[in-house]
């Protein structure tokens, strides 16, 4: 007989409360209040959203998002930044760590999640394809992106679906690199995406059958049945209580804006996503005074880059203290990231020290 899992459909939410659910559900599941979910989620107003090792003042033009009705909000699983509108339709799954049917093994618990969104996909005529690290594909062009996180035993795993595409608001309301190149660059990033409606054309089906489609991927290949419930009077007493925090900047800004626009800021691109680092030197004594390390990377455990950060904060510059310093800390504290190692961190920081003291030599 096939494990029962809890689907969940609220609606569209505002970014606060689909961000705040999605601790609040994750910390009831490990605790084991509630059986494995999965659950559909749709935003109203439009958003961007950003990952957890992300900066609001990087990632978000935030003047254009206040004139324009934009919510700006924080995921708490990493990746990077996203513009989702009213037509979008997410997906997340809840479910303890040890279930059957779910690889322990980061990579392989990607894939094996994506899978089933392209089971679902095929349902609606689609011909989709898992691509490493976490993105569904049609044809070559992306139509999902992926990602996850983790409290005590149990995980969240987390996909969007593009059933339209508002490019525009999109390159507007985010600080992406293409957005300060030409039309013909542009297309060329449109080109690289594709949604549901693109596809489907007249026959793009209503959301409601879209939503039926996807379930039913995820019931084939975990092999579950999916009985609609709702949330249970502890979820809804949570989600009142930590609400007012994925509101506050406190939450939304996270702490990580950048207070000194001296600092050496370099992009290190890497096969698992992208390392940004800022870092400010004190050249005279040979410190790293501070590092600020944001991407579009997925991190477990969650909190291991802010870490990270604090323990670099005033230490040498030296290259072999910085290596020792992240290899001893990745080790320590089990830090996993999919398709990244503490190798990659090293180099990223060291390329913004050096590119620090190549500039302040020729100063």
């Amino acid at each position: 007989m096939a494990d029962k899992w809890r689907l969940l459909d609220l609606g569209h939410l505002t970014a606060a409360e689909n961000m705040a659910l999605n601790r609040v559900i994750l910390e009831c599941r490990s605790e084991d209040l509630i059986p494995n979910t999965m659950r559909f989620l749709q935003f109203r107003p439009h958003c961007v959203n950003l990952g957890y090792h992300q900066s609001v003042e990087l990632e978000v033009e935030e003047e254009y998002c206040r004139a324009h009705g934009l919510d700006i909000s924080r995921r708490i699983t990493g990746g990077g930044n996203l513009y989702w509108d009213e037509s979008q339709l997410g997906w997340e799954i809840y479910a303890l760590r040890n279930t059957p049917g779910i690889p322990r093994q980061l990579e392989a618990l990607y894939q094996r999640i994506c899978e089933c969104s392209v089971a679902g996909l095929r349902k609606l005529g689609i011909e989709a394809r898992f691509r490493p690290k976490n993105d569904i594909e049609v044809g070559g062009r992306k139509i999902s992106g992926t990602g996850g996180s983790e409290f005590g035993n149990a995980f969240l795993y987390q996909g969007s679906l593009l059933t339209d595409f508002d490019v525009n608001t999109m390159l507007a309301a985010l600080k992406l690199p293409v957005a300060k190149l030409d039309d013909k660059a542009v297309n060329s990033f449109r080109s690289r995406v594709i949604c549901l409606k693109e596809i489907l054309g007249d026959n793009m089906p209503d959301l409601a059958v879209i939503k039926k489609a996807m379930a039913a991927g995820f019931e084939e290949i975990l092999g579950i049945t999916l009985e609609m419930g709702r949330l249970t009077q502890d979820e809804e007493k949570r989600l009142a209580e930590v609400l007012p925090y994925f509101q506050s900047e406190e939450w939304i800004y996270g702490g990580r804006e950048i207070q000194d626009n001296r600092l050496r800021v370099i992009d290190y691109k890497v096969t698992g996503g992208l390392i940004r680092v800022s870092v400010r030197v004190d050249k005279e004594r040979e410190l790293l005074k501070s590092v600020f390390i944001t991407g579009d990377f997925f991190v477990y455990p969650p909190r291991a880059i802010l870490d990270l950060e604090a323990i670099l904060k005033n230490s040498s510059i030296d290259e072999d203290k910085i290596r020792n310093k992240v290899y001893a800390f990745f080790d320590e504290n089990s830090v996993r990231i999919p398709n990244m190692d503490a190798e990659d961190f090293v180099m990223s920081i060291l390329t913004a020290v050096w590119e620090e003291k190549v500039e302040n030599a020729e100063v």
